[in-house]
């Protein structure tokens, strides 16, 4: 899926469950499974056009009508080494000083499904295939959905309103953006990437 509104970066998409899940923590091995090999295939395809990825969840709101995705946002290959530590940065300084959870917490190979405990609200960055880190929000009120993006869209510096209210686009440029991805997507083979 694609954002409904203005992207951060070009071929900026979404990855959707099916299953109907408020966090991706609660995802069973299937659906995780599915996921982590369509985050590897989205990582090749954006390594062959000299991008990387950044793949973001974040799970602020937790009621049953809340359905979880995983952001994937490609941003040029030369940004991509600075990425960690901005990202390490903001989360080590975000919420309050004295939180009862670890702030930062490194992911391991089983991703924030393996070190998140299920139904905590939290935040979790990968980059690309390597894993990142995680943050178990305490505060939801004072933590902003938009944390991923504003990192990453400072660190590119595009302009604020494309993370903090998304301009709305129309039908033509939401259809030229569905073909454009479309096209990289048949160009590299990932439906029969994702199928292998």
């Amino acid at each position: 899926m694609l954002p409904r509104n203005s992207s951060l970066t070009d071929f900026h998409c979404i990855l959707v469950p099916k299953e109907h899940l408020p966090v991706l923590t609660q995802a069973d091995e299937d659906t995780w499974s599915d996921l982590q090999k369509l985050r590897k295939v989205l990582t090749r395809i954006f390594e062959a056009e000299e991008m990387d990825c950044i793949f973001l969840q974040t799970s602020v709101k937790l009621s049953q009508r809340s359905h979880a995705v995983m952001q994937c946002v490609p941003i040029p290959v030369e940004s991509a080494d600075m990425m960690p530590m901005y990202f390490k940065k903001a989360i080590e300084e975000c919420e309050t000083e004295w939180s009862m959870n670890k702030k930062l917490v490194r992911l391991t190979d089983g991703g924030a499904r393996s070190c998140i405990p299920k139904g905590l609200p939290y935040f979790a960055v990968d980059f690309g295939e390597q894993n990142g880190y995680a943050h178990v929000i305490e505060d939801r009120d004072r933590f902003p959905e938009y944390f991923g993006l504003e990192v990453i869209g400072s660190v590119l510096d595009v302009a604020p309103s494309l993370w903090l209210k998304p301009p709305s686009e129309t039908f033509q440029e939401q259809s030229k953006k569905v073909m454009t991805f479309e096209n990289l997507w048949t160009k590299h083979d990932g439906e029969k990437k994702i199928s292998s």
